[in-house]
C-alpha cells in the first residue's frame, strides 16, 4: 500500500490560523451548501414547470421521446446534485461542532467525509460533463480544488488540536538537570 504524505500547513491562507480558518471555511461551506441546495432546487422546478408545459405540445424539431430522455437526464443530475450538496451540508455542521467543542474526532469526520465529498464532487464534475454545460464543468472542477484546500487547512487544525491534548512525552535527557543532580565524591 502506498502512503500519500499530505503537506502540513501552519496557517490558512497565509496568514490566519489554523482554528480561525477552519471556522470561516465551516461557515462558508454552510452557506455555499444551502445557496446550492437553494439553486438546485430552483433550476429544477424550472425544469419541472417547462416539462409540465410542453407535455402536450413538444418543442419544435423534437420528439416527446427525446423531451422525456432529456428531462429524465436533468432529473437525476439534479437529484445527484441536490444529495450532494445536503451531505456536504451535514458534514460542515460537524465541522463547526469539533471546532467550537475542541474534539478533533469530529474534525476528523468531517475530513475522512470531505475525502469521501471530494470523489462525489469529482463524480460530479462526471456528471455535469455528460448532462451540463462546460461552465457547470470549470465550476465544479474549481469546487474540487477548494475542497481539497479546505481538507488541508482542516486536517492540520484537528492535528494541531491532537498534539494540544496529547499529553507531553519527556525524554529522559530533558529530566537530567545538572544543578539538581546529587553531588557525585
Amino acid at each position: 500500500m502506498v502512503a500519500l504524505r499530505m503537506p502540513r500547513l501552519k496557517k490558512c491562507c497565509c496568514c490566519l490560523p489554523l482554528r480561525i480558518g477552519s471556522l470561516l471555511i465551516g461557515y462558508g461551506s454552510i452557506i455555499f451548501s444551502l445557496l446550492s441546495i437553494s439553486a438546485t432546487s430552483l433550476s429544477l422546478y424550472r425544469v419541472i414547470v417547462f416539462v409540465q408545459n410542453h407535455e402536450n405540445e413538444p418543442v419544435p424539431g423534437h420528439t416527446p421521446e427525446d423531451m422525456g430522455r432529456v428531462a429524465q437526464s436533468l432529473y437525476i443530475s439534479h437529484a445527484y446534485l441536490l444529495l450532494v450538496y445536503l451531505y456536504y451540508l451535514i458534514i460542515s455542521l460537524f465541522l463547526i461542532v469539533g471546532i467550537h467543542m475542541k474534539k478533533p474526532i469530529l474534525m476528523k469526520t468531517y475530513f475522512n467525509s470531505g475525502l469521501f465529498l471530494l470523489i462525489l464532487a469529482l463524480a460530479t464534475v462526471v456528471v455535469s460533463t455528460v448532462f451540463l454545460h462546460f461552465g457547470a464543468t470549470i465550476t465544479l472542477l474549481v469546487w474540487c480544488v477548494t475542497i481539497f484546500y479546505c481538507l488541508l487547512v482542516v486536517r492540520n487544525a484537528y492535528l494541531e488540536i491532537e498534539e494540544q491534548n496529547k499529553p507531553r512525552d519527556f525524554e529522559m535527557q530533558n529530566l537530567y538537570i545538572p544543578h539538581r543532580a546529587p553531588l557525585l565524591l
